[in-house]
């Protein structure tokens, strides 16, 4: 298990990360899930 450092959320956040494949991401993306321009970007640049 990967741990990622420490983080310092405002109050209301909550964040979780989670490994998901490279093509279960890909398939996110061409099906419309994943829509955010800059991370599309990233996804395929990778």
């Amino acid at each position: 298990m990967i741990k990622s450092p420490e983080q310092e959320l405002d109050i209301t956040e909550e964040i979780e990360v989670v490994l998901v494949p490279v093509y279960e991401i890909i398939q996110r993306v061409l099906m419309g899930k994943i829509s955010l321009c800059g991370t599309v970007t990233a996804i395929f640049l990778g």
